[in-house]
């Protein structure tokens, strides 16, 4: 069964968060390691709140699959 424009739109978001906190991770740790406690504090706040993002991407994607049942692999 193909999937619908919504379920491809969440599912982007979903993409998109995940890559978003695999790119900020990284920077964090290089922070961490260099020390750089202003900048770690900054970027582990944007880190949280892209964490919360994700979640919501991922409920709004798991909510549609089973209100619609386009989709049965998440």
């Amino acid at each position: 069964m193909a999937n619908c424009s919504e379920y491809d739109s969440l599912a982007a978001t979903v993409e998109r968060a995940l890559k978003q906190l695999s790119e900020k991770t990284t920077v964090l740790l290089e922070l961490f390691r260099a020390k750089n406690d202003p900048s770690f504090r900054r970027l582990d706040k944007e880190l949280e709140l892209l964490v919360g993002e994700k979640e919501r991407a991922i409920g709004a994607l798991r909510q549609h699959v089973k209100d619609h049942g386009c989709q049965q692999t998440i």
